[in-house]
């Protein structure tokens, strides 16, 4: 039973959050240096999300030439800097880290 109030809860939050900024009945206005931090918000959560699959594969730090990881998000980067639509740069780097790994 605990879990299910746990489940109405946390959906009732996503909710509110998200409602809050959509709807067109609250008056809430993004002033511009909010603007400005949340710029940073989206590499933030990226970094936190890709850091520890990169540098921890194995619960340790491995910063060398035969971490899989590592190699995979260095050339996602290069792909990424080249230019390429997101697709190819998923598909591309898939297939690169099948090969290497």
């Amino acid at each position: 039973m605990n879990i299910w109030i746990l489940i109405i809860g946390m959906a009732c939050i996503t909710f509110s959050v998200r409602y809050f900024f959509l709807a067109q009945s609250i008056p809430f206005k993004v002033t511009p240096v909010m603007q400005r931090i949340l710029k940073y918000s989206a590499p933030a959560v990226l970094t936190a999300l890709a850091a520890p699959i990169l540098l921890f594969p194995e619960g340790n730090i491995d910063i060398s030439i035969d971490n899989p990881f590592l190699l995979a998000g260095v050339f996602v980067c290069v792909l990424s800097l080249m230019r390429l639509s997101t697709l190819k740069t998923v598909i591309i780097s898939m297939i690169f880290f099948w090969l290497i790994r």
